[in-house]
């Protein structure tokens, strides 16, 4: 078992060791689906803890061997993001337990976060707060800029809150599958945010503020995501209908 944690945490080894064992029996679930989140009381505080899926043969063949896992990923990305100003959780530390000699279940460990997701009020809503949607733009822009994409920028992994003097805060999560580079293309960018909402009127507005801010053409660049957008649902839709059927 291959356990990292953060200095400042390391008499807290013990919990990060009993994960395996613990985890099924303790804390208070948050969510559950392909990955199970739980809530932990512990001397530091409040945790959250996410244990993913265990992953098909090949998949556990790469995290073994050459690719980092997403446990791993999540708490080294946590800390790259907190370092440049874009606010996530404190990743505390990780675990990976490994099965016959290969990567079988990685545990991320982090701080705790209570702001709301965004999705209710942009996405659940019929009318979508449109300050809050043109703070968001403003949002990604920020991260564009330094040339971080976060890998599933839906409303739902991106937390927020109002600061003393009004202004939106935001927060993001489930950030192992992020990409940092020295600098982003247009493309890049506007591919990107295909990934905000499938809601088309909420992500035209987003567009529209995001390019307005950037200087580029507003009507060029939701149709271009518009574009996109419209493939990756295709593609989604192809790969459900390929997939295997469950015996019911």
């Amino acid at each position: 078992m291959k356990i990292i944690v953060l200095p400042k945490y390391q008499s807290a080894s013990d919990f990060v060791a009993r994960l395996p064992e613990a985890f099924e029996r303790e804390g208070e679930v948050i969510y559950a689906g392909r990955n199970v989140v739980k809530r932990f009381d512990t001397a530091y505080g409040e945790w959250i803890v996410k244990r993913y899926k265990t992953p098909n043969l090949i998949q556990r063949l790469a995290y073994t061997f050459w690719r980092k896992s997403k446990a791993e990923r999540a708490f080294l990305y946590a800390g790259k993001l907190n370092s440049i100003g874009i606010d996530t959780p404190e990743g505390i530390g990780y675990a990976e337990c490994r099965k016959n000699g290969l990567f079988h279940t990685g545990y991320f460990i982090s701080t705790a976060c209570h702001y709301p997701s965004l999705h209710p009020a942009l996405v659940t809503n019929a009318e979508f707060d449109k300050r809050l949607a043109s703070a968001l733009a403003s949002f990604l822009v920020s991260m564009h800029c330094k040339g971080v994409m976060h890998g599933d920028p839906n409303p739902a992994n991106i937390l927020y809150h109002t600061d003393e003097k009004g202004r939106f805060r935001f927060s993001v999560i489930d950030t192992n599958r992020s990409v940092f580079k020295a600098s982003l293309s247009r493309k890049e960018c506007l591919d990107n945010l295909k990934r905000v909402t499938h809601r088309r009127d909420l992500l035209q507005y987003i567009v529209e503020e995001y390019a307005t801010l950037r200087q580029w053409d507003a009507g060029q660049s939701v149709e271009q995501v518009m574009h996109a957008l419209g493939r990756f649902e295709k593609r989604r839709q192809f790969k459900r209908f390929l997939k295997p059927k469950r015996p019911s």
